[in-house]
């Protein structure tokens, strides 16, 4: 009962001040208390084979530094749960080390075992003083009720050690894996520059093949062609990709931020975005605010954003549907949205649309990686990104918004 009154009492008091300063607490204050020289908590090692010191009161560098306490039959009793006083440590042959007791004017020792909460001994509250010194009952007492205290602390500091080196083996192995990222990205961008033009120059050879230029086709041939041109145009799309995800994530579009206008990279949009939807059927409606200021980005990659939006919305939008374009001010963020009038995406596609390479029930072309192209440049430039579906409003269709603060400052990457 007194030991689990005791962890409630000091709990709070640990957490609020700190593992190591109610170690120093306890052994000063248990030194001054009792009036003896000095005061030491000594912590058993895991393996049960040294005493060490964890903390002192009143004891010099010099005499801490003699060395462990090695656990032998000697010192074994100290460890059985017993309080065990020393009158002459200078002849007892219990201290291993003598002579820098003798020469820090130690006299007298008293040990008090450390229990943790499990009831096994972890360490010893040792009390040290420059006279023969004996101890009353009920100081004993009273200090096995310190030394229970320092258990309790201790077991705290062994959870705290053990979570320092959890988090700091953690932090060792994500830089490792940064490392290996940019190594990947950097092999990946390599590669994917290396493959892009041979890949270019032998569509285009098929190209000339199929405008009969070398000679007359066969319809079999022509399908043939046709349908390789089609795979390397989705192998190209794949490698531009992959290089943008590479200068994405090694911070290469650093170099593109700029003080950039808005307005003028909407009305591109939205002229792309006709150009797409109107040979299809669909309308394209865009509610722009207008004299947005200048902000502090990456003029090819808005558009790129908002170009992927756009092309995605007249993707699933049916003939005779609409697709609309907004941009509007926020508070001090500028918020675009691009909706379509399409069948919507899946509760279960949601969660996962701005992943790597994810295709869910609504794509059925592309490469997988323009959402997070979209995100990753989005949050770049100091903005988030979000889908709706459906569309509240309406009931159908899906939204895409994001944001892009205001107050972003040249040189803020």
């Amino acid at each position: 009962m007194r030991y689990e009154l005791l962890y409630e009492i000091s709990k709070p008091v640990i957490e609020a001040v700190g593992v190591s300063n109610v170690l120093r607490s306890i052994v000063e204050s248990t030194a001054k208390g009792t009036g003896v020289k000095g005061c030491s908590i000594l912590r058993l090692s895991p393996d049960g084979k040294t005493l060490a010191h964890t903390v002192s009161f009143g004891l010099s560098d010099e005499y801490l530094s003699k060395g462990n306490i090695v656990v032998d039959e000697t010192t074994k009793e100290m460890l059985e749960g017993k309080p065990v006083t020393i009158n002459d440590v200078a002849n007892d042959p219990r201290i291993q080390h003598p002579a820098p007791a003798k020469k820090e004017g130690i006299a007298s020792m008293l040990s008090i075992p450390i229990r943790g909460t499990s009831g096994d001994i972890v360490g010893l509250l040792r009390l040290y003083d420059s006279k023969v010194r004996k101890f009353e009952k009920g100081e004993i007492d009273f200090l096995i009720s310190i030394a229970d205290l320092g258990g309790i602390v201790l077991e705290k500091a062994e959870a705290y050690d053990l979570l320092v080196r959890d988090v700091d083996e953690a932090k060792t192995e994500v830089e490792k894996l940064e490392k290996d990222r940019k190594l990947f990205l950097e092999f990946l961008s390599m590669v994917a520059h290396d493959l892009k033009a041979p890949i270019s120059a032998v569509e285009s050879y098929l190209k000339v093949m199929l405008r009969g230029s070398p000679g007359p086709l066969t319809d079999k041939q022509e399908q043939w062609l046709d349908r390789s041109i089609s795979r390397l145009d989705g192998m190209l799309e794949l490698i531009s990709d992959l290089l943008d995800v590479s200068r994405l994530e090694t911070g290469q579009m650093a170099t593109e931020m700029e003080m950039t206008s808005l307005q003028k990279v909407l009305e591109a949009c939205v002229d792309t975005a006709r150009g797409l939807a109107e040979p299809n059927g669909i309308k394209v409606v865009s509610d722009i605010e207008p004299d947005f200021p200048p902000i502090f980005a990456s003029e090819i990659r808005l558009t790129q954003v908002i170009n992927n939006l756009v092309s995605n919305a007249v993707r699933y939008t049916p003939g005779g549907g609409t697709v609309a374009m907004r941009a509007r001010l926020r508070d001090r963020n500028i918020l675009i949205e691009v909706e379509d009038g399409g069948s919507g995406i899946s509760n279960e596609a949601m969660p996962r649309i701005f992943e790597d390479f994810f295709r869910g029930d609504r794509e059925t072309e592309g490469t997988g990686l323009g959402l997070s192209i979209c995100k990753r440049a989005v949050e770049l430039h100091g903005g988030r990104i979000w889908a709706e579906s459906p569309v509240p409003e309406t009931g159908r269709g899906t939204r895409f918004s994001f944001t892009l603060p205001l107050n972003r400052k040249k040189g803020v990457g």
